[in-house]
């Protein structure tokens, strides 16, 4: 098995049965941008980041931007030219560990791709990374949604707020998610953002502080499951689509392998236990609105 998989995503691998269909993926793990790439990221509107501060604690967000504020600079670095609204850890974070992974998404057309590398936060230019992992995921389980601008590409924070407990409005807000993102921390401290999509209310509750959400078949190679398997610590992001809101969770993620198969969601392979630490919500100034759009075929 080659060395581009660490240790916690070959174990997954392996407790999963996959370790075949994982070795034949793992060619699509480059270390560099491919011309076909740099023109999808300059494309983009938005990007999900996911960064771990001194705490060790992971964080997930995002930073929005019209066309082409992601300008690819040479074939392993990229300069993302965006702000994250003050409130959000994504800067503090970076300041104290360059760690990052980030996940380009663009809903209209069902096309993700993955970058984790090494990121800086320059004043008045923005966030550069310099690459060591790039590659793109199916299309699958990506809810088609069109974005709809009122004269802004950008987050602008309203106000911000932290809390330990969810409030029912909050879950509300993760009961009804069709989609939501993942932040995680893997061997040596390596970070990664991934999505997770599904019927609304795939995103279950037990109680205000812990979440339960199930993993379905993917491209096999497991990374963030690999990290959980490594290290627990991660991130959930739930993004209010109608306006540009963020819900960020903090805490810890563990895979539950036992489960009753009959008692898995449909499709579902096994489920995932979050148990929240801290949340943080951050309003928008100005709606950033994705609608529903097409056939979702997920």
């Amino acid at each position: 098995m080659s060395s581009v998989y660490h240790a916690g995503e070959l174990a997954v691998q392996r407790l999963a049965g996959e370790e075949l269909l994982a070795e034949r993926n793992r060619a699509s793990i480059k270390q560099v941008i491919s011309k076909g790439a740099s023109a999808f990221l300059q494309s983009q509107t938005i990007v999900i980041v996911s960064t771990a501060g001194e705490d060790g604690k992971v964080w997930c967000s995002y930073l929005t931007g019209e066309p082409g504020f992601i300008k690819v600079m040479a074939e392993s670095e990229l300069l993302i030219a965006s702000s994250c609204p003050e409130s959000d850890p994504v800067g503090k974070n970076l300041q104290s560990n360059p760690a990052v992974g980030l996940l380009f998404i663009d809903f209209n057309r069902r096309i993700r791709l993955r970058i984790n590398g090494r990121g800086a936060i320059h004043s008045g230019r923005g966030l550069s990374v310099q690459t060591e992992q790039v590659y793109g995921n199916c299309p699958k389980y990506i809810q088609k949604r069109l974005l709809q601008t009122s004269g802004s590409y950008h987050r602008l924070e309203k106000q911000a707020y932290r809390s330990s407990k969810l409030s029912p409005q909050q879950q509300e807000w993760i009961r009804r998610a069709d989609t939501f993102f993942i932040g995680s921390s893997g061997q040596e401290g390596s970070m990664d953002a991934s999505h997770r999509g599904g019927p609304a209310g795939f995103v279950q509750i037990t109680d205000r502080g812990t979440l339960m959400f199930p993993d379905y078949f993917g491209n096999s190679m497991f990374n963030t499951l690999g990290n959980i398997h490594l290290n627990p610590n991660t991130g959930l992001l739930f993004i209010d689509f109608k306006a540009g809101h963020s819900l960020q969770l903090t805490g810890r993620s563990y895979i539950i392998w036992n489960e009753d198969q009959a008692s898995l969601p449909p499709g579902a392979e096994r489920m995932v236990r979050f148990e929240m630490d801290e949340f943080l919500t951050i309003e928008n100034e100005t709606p950033i609105n994705w609608v529903l759009s097409g056939d979702q075929n997920i």
